[in-house]
């Protein structure tokens, strides 16, 4: 069997720069989500840690600008499932935040 190139193996591919991907997108409405805003923005549940993951992790985080510094994708065990990253499974602890009136 002939090797393949590069190109030949990934012709088919879609690149992408990620942000396609919408990755924690059922994080976006829980009421355990990290409410980080930024710009006036809210981006914190695109996190790998909130209210229940990563408390291992939030434990030695990082200051930055005297601003505490999450992590986006899964680092720890403690962090969000993969699959909670990935939109393939429903998180278990997931709770839609009430809206105001």
């Amino acid at each position: 069997m002939e090797k393949k190139t590069l190109s030949e193996r990934y012709a088919d591919e879609v690149l992408t720069d990620n942000t396609a991907l919408n990755h924690y997108s059922q994080c976006k409405g829980c009421v355990f989500r990290d409410k980080t805003t930024v710009s006036g923005e809210e981006c914190g549940w695109q996190k790998a840690v909130c209210h229940i993951y990563g408390r291992s992790t939030a434990s030695r985080l990082k200051y930055s600008s005297g601003e505490l510094v999450f992590p986006y994708t899964p680092v720890e065990p403690g962090d969000k499932p993969n699959e909670v990253y990935n939109n393939t499974a429903n998180c278990e602890y997931y709770e839609q935040e009430k809206r105001k009136k």
